[in-house]
């Protein structure tokens, strides 16, 4: 692999392999490990605001040849409006609540099996084993907050992770019970979000990223006041 130094991390560049939202393409991927005498917070802080992901110990970009779908989005806190749709599925969802667990529970697990035979069926994430998803879902070498969304009674019905990040979250990875369709549950899960950090007046939740092409994206740009990094600057539009 070729390396590159940059700004004191060592910057990595991955050969080609089957894109992960367009089917036929191939990706490439920047990475970075975030192992680092560095504060492994301030690097997640840093190069999310750059447009990196994270994923388990690095964060990376795509660098594909020909192809430059993969936008980074973020929803502008202090600006989103909750219009009539959103606060319908609040209240569609009001008797579930989104509690803080880090904690590991099997039945995280198994809903993240569930959730990925579902909606996932043609993906390697449904093959994890459960020291896999531990791994993943809680094992970070940065600072993370697991959000488990739940009734009255305890029962689960979603999961979210986030990265704690210096202007608010990164959305990692979330997943619910996927025979719930018209309660829009991941939609819930993020409106939940937005509302704590409009609480203590956080200024972003960062979403991933965002692919025009990939059916599974557009829920991210169906929320309003969406920024998005374009050409090394967060943008309202795509041009």
């Amino acid at each position: 692999m070729e390396t590159l130094k940059n700004n004191k991390l060592l910057a990595k560049s991955s050969t080609e392999f089957p894109c992960s939202y367009i089917k036929g393409n191939l990706e490439r991927r920047i990475y970075i490990n975030i192992s680092s005498p560095l504060k492994e917070d301030q690097i997640v802080s840093d190069l999310t605001r750059k447009g990196f992901r994270r994923n388990y110990n690095h964060m990376y970009i795509p660098n594909c040849r020909n192809c430059n779908s993969c936008i980074s989005s973020r929803i502008n806190i202090q600006k989103f409006i909750f219009t009539k749709s959103n606060k319908r599925n609040l209240k569609n969802n009001d008797d579930l609540f989104l509690i803080n667990n880090n904690d590991y529970t099997k039945k995280r697990f198994h809903l993240f099996k569930k959730y990925c035979r579902a909606r996932h069926a043609d993906g390697q994430m449904k093959n994890m084993s459960e020291g896999e998803f531990v791994n993943f879902f809680h094992n970070s070498i940065n600072k993370t907050e697991i959000y488990d969304l739940v009734d009255n009674n305890g029962y689960l019905y979603g999961s979210i992770l986030l990265d704690v990040i210096e202007e608010g979250y990164s959305a990692v990875y979330s997943f619910f019970d996927p025979k719930l369709n018209k309660r829009s549950l991941g939609k819930n899960m993020i409106l939940k979000v937005i509302t704590k950090l409009k609480e203590v007046k956080s200024s972003f939740l960062y979403l991933g990223y965002w692919v025009k092409e990939s059916e599974n994206m557009n829920y991210k740009s169906s929320f309003n006041n969406v920024e998005y990094f374009v050409d090394g600057n967060w943008k309202n539009i795509v041009s």
